[in-house]
């Protein structure tokens, strides 16, 4: 018996080993991806030479170049499911005013975490595109209802835009903001910072939205 675990182990070994670099593979592509579909045109053996594997593997993977980004942008908005499922959890008790306030802080510290995701949709928001209407279909039109059911009110353009803009632009140009103003925007003590201004700034404009 004792053999016959001990052969068995050997066996699978790598059949493991190898499904494990099969996995890290698609992550490394995945990553590669993620820096890279910010800019057009960008080529599939491009994206293998950043990720460091060889030619070939994204179809190997992914089948094709489309399928790697409906991956790729899936990955990036299930970490903000993620975030905006842990923020319902802590703000369902509070009332409205501080409700807004906790997802506006959540928000941003999410943005400061994870800028890649409004780097695309500022790529992607450019033209209209089947990833565009991609992104919509399985992806923004919940995050939009989504945010309305935590902060408890639906969430108008004005809002939506001011909360996007003004909460996580900074962080989607880091490095601009470290040139103008020799700043690190991810530095803690900047985003909660941050955080602080673009709630106080929603506050006002939903203050002057209801007295209109």
């Amino acid at each position: 018996m004792t053999g016959m675990t001990a052969k068995t182990k050997a066996k699978r070994s790598p059949q493991k080993a190898t499904q494990k670099r099969a996995e890290e593979t698609r992550e490394r592509l995945l990553d590669a991806a993620t820096e890279l579909f910010a800019a057009l045109g960008v080529s599939a053996r491009t994206i293998e030479t950043h990720a460091g594997v060889q030619r070939g593997l994204i179809a190997y993977h992914f089948d094709t170049k489309e399928a790697l980004w409906r991956e790729m942008a899936d990955r990036l908005f299930a970490d903000l499911r993620e975030r905006l499922s842990l923020t319902a959890d802590i703000v369902r008790d509070l009332a409205p005013e501080e409700r807004q306030k906790a997802f506006i802080t959540s928000f941003v510290r999410y943005s400061a975490d994870a800028p890649m995701l409004n780097r695309m949709m500022a790529q992607e928001g450019k033209a209209p595109s089947w990833r565009l209407d991609y992104l919509y279909d399985t992806h923004l039109r919940y995050i939009r209802d989504e945010v309305s059911r935590i902060i408890g009110r639906e969430i108008d353009v004005h809002s939506y835009y001011v909360m996007t803009g003004a909460g996580a632009f900074v962080f989607t140009v880091e490095h601009v903001c470290e040139k103008i103003f020799g700043v690190n925007p991810r530095e803690e003590s900047f985003v909660d910072e941050h955080a602080r201004i673009v709630a106080r700034l929603l506050e006002s404009l939903q203050r002057e939205t209801d007295e209109s």
